[in-house]
């Protein structure tokens, strides 16, 4: 291995780096695209892709360096805050009532006249 990855980066091979917090930095095939691709250790954020070059692998460092992940959990929670705030000031969705839970308790459909079960007992 010829390149040395920064403080806080194990290389694992020349084209996987693991970070102390479980980040990679890995030259692959994702998503039908050879590449550097910046994976993050949270399952819902994306994976960031760079050149598959020396200089895209220096770039995920310095993305994941200059904070690029934190970013995008910055920017997913203020979305996700405009969201709840939007919803919250919609007036709640009126449910329709459904007429065959009317009779379900009213003690059910009616049974036709002359079929009292007294009657015939």
């Amino acid at each position: 291995m010829s390149f040395k990855p920064p403080k806080g980066w194990e290389p694992e091979s020349d084209t996987l780096f693991i970070h102390a917090n479980g980040t990679r930095i890995e030259r692959r095939l994702y998503r039908d695209k050879k590449g550097w691709f910046l994976i993050p250790t949270e399952l819902d954020q994306e994976v960031v892709y760079f050149d598959p070059t020396p200089e895209g692998r220096d770039k995920a460092f310095a993305a994941f360096t200059e904070g690029l992940l934190a970013k995008t959990i910055e920017k997913k929670a203020h979305r996700a805050e405009s969201m709840a705030k939007a919803r919250r000031g919609r007036k709640p969705k009126e449910i329709p009532e459904d007429p065959s839970e009317e009779t379900a308790e009213e003690g059910g459909p009616e049974e036709a006249p002359g079929t009292d079960k007294d009657e015939n007992s």
